[in-house]
């Protein structure tokens, strides 16, 4: 019988003992392999740094809430600024140097609890006229990649059509041809759902990017200004910059409820904000120095320009500028970093556990085989032996945890991988095997080999003919 023959057979004769100690070995790898995964992955999804624009303009207030509001579709927008801005990058001497390319967004409503998102052709690398932008004037979400229609085409910039996220489709059932009314905001489960009257035509689905875009529905700005709430909140804006009381133009509160329940009122309101051409364009009665946007998405010249737009921005009273990039590092390096360094400190703590509960199980299997470990040395097993025995039995032990342990936690990796996706629309690399893994399965058989040397010991130590005569 060899060494393996004999460790098996010595862990069958004490099963439920061998099976707990694996369990606790494994929990704890996997606690800790878990962890690893969190917090590489999470790094590279929300530490990133690989954006294909440079800085992202939107309200004074929070970058980080401007950042997750334009980027990864979630939380609420920080606020809008005027649409003067970006009509005037091109143009401004303070900031026509700096900029490459830019593209405006707007926020406020969604489809089944997907986010809407009003924006130009531009974002898909066509004009307003249809035709295909020069590629240094195309906006990518990483660099080398832009965002490209899949199947059908561009919306028109002026009419009440639609092009979805490649998720979209799956997760709503909308698809080409099909038509849809936005919802305003985002409304709780137990909330009314406020739903426009307004209606747009799907035209067009864009490839998967495998970014939180795929899950938003994107309208022109144009039909995003003409739904009647936002031509009304528009319209507020202006007459507070006039220095006019806003609800001399804006309905009161009562009138708006009772909009939301009947279409006519609605259409009313329609008429206010827009009329619709013969050939289906909208035809938008509020004036562009009215419009206000959620933020632009700014490709500048090189990383020194960026640097410079962002200086500009941010000593103006206006808008702010920041770094996408920047925020989201700063955000990983303070918010989960630490958490996640706690938690892997832990999860090492619950592998020491694990050791310690291999080191008393074998230690008690010693003790009860006194007589079977004497047998041995009798039949000619040399001492080196039977601790090579011993040995194995706790490193085989770590091993098989570790490897379990191992699946358990890419396991508890793909859980989370689905839960970001269904929270940002982006997942985690979950199958990958990162290097500090493999460190960390070999560490934990070492500690079991180590743990086992105790009771390896007494073995090694066991006096042959006592054990034959008092057992």
């Amino acid at each position: 019988m060899n060494l393996f023959e004999l460790v098996f057979k010595q862990m069958r004769q004490r099963a439920l003992s061998t099976w707990l100690t694996l369990l606790s070995v494994l929990l704890g790898v996997g606690l800790a392999i878990a962890i690893m995964i969190l917090r590489r992955e999470g790094a590279a999804l929300l530490g990133q740094t690989e954006y294909g624009y440079d800085v992202l303009i939107g309200a004074k207030g929070s970058e980080l809430q401007l950042v997750v509001n334009t980027v990864y579709h979630i939380e609420k927008s920080p606020g809008n600024i005027p649409y003067s801005i970006y009509e005037t990058l091109p143009t401004n001497p303070q900031t026509r140097a700096y900029v490459q390319a830019a593209i405006p967004v707007g926020v406020g409503d969604s489809y089944q609890g997907y986010r809407i998102v009003g924006t130009l052709p531009a974002l898909f690398g066509g004009d307003d006229e249809g035709r295909p932008l020069p590629p240094d004037q195309i906006i990518e979400y990483r660099p080398g990649h832009h965002y490209e229609v899949a199947q059908g085409q561009i919306f028109h910039p002026r009419k009440f059509q639609a092009i979805l996220g490649a998720d979209i489709p799956k997760l709503t059932g909308l698809t080409i041809g099909k038509t849809f009314k936005a919802t305003h905001g985002l409304p709780l489960p137990n909330q009314v759902a406020d739903i426009h009257a307004q209606e747009w035509t799907v035209t067009g689905i864009l490839k998967p990017t495998h970014t939180a875009a795929d899950r938003v529905i994107y309208i022109p700005l144009t039909s995003f200004y003409a739904i009647s709430e936002h031509g009304q909140g528009l319209k507020a804006q202006a007459a507070v910059k006039a220095g006019i009381n806003p609800a001399a133009i804006q309905p009161n509160a009562a009138t708006r409820e009772s909009d939301h329940d009947h279409d006519h009122d609605h259409d009313h309101d329609h008429e206010a904000s827009f009329a619709m051409n013969p050939d289906g364009t909208i035809d938008l009665h509020i004036p562009k120095e009215d419009w206000s946007i959620s933020a632009i998405l700014v490709k500048a010249r090189n990383p020194a320009m960026a640097q410079q737009l962002m200086y500009v921005f941010n000593n103006r009273p206006e808008a702010q500028a920041v770094n996408p990039a920047s925020v989201m590092r700063t955000f990983f390096e303070n918010f989960l970093k630490g958490p996640s360094m706690v938690l892997l400190l832990i999860s090492l703590l619950v592998t020491i556990v694990a050791a310690v509960a291999i080191l008393v199980s074998i230690y008690n299997s010693v003790s009860a085989r006194l007589r079977e470990i004497a047998i041995l040395r009798a039949l000619g097993a040399t001492r080196s032996r039977v601790l090579s025995l011993i040995c194995l039995e706790a490193g085989l032990i770590g091993l098989v945890g570790g490897v379990l342990g191992l699946l358990l936690g890419h396991g508890l990796g793909a859980l989370a991988s689905v839960y970001f996706n269904s929270f940002i629309g982006e997942g985690l690399n979950w199958m990958a095997v990162g290097p500090e893994e493999v460190l960390y399965l070999v560490v934990v058989v070492v500690i079991a080999l180590l743990a086992g040397l105790v009771p390896a010991l007494k073995a090694y130590r066991t006096p042959v003919a006592t054990n034959l005569v008092t057992v």
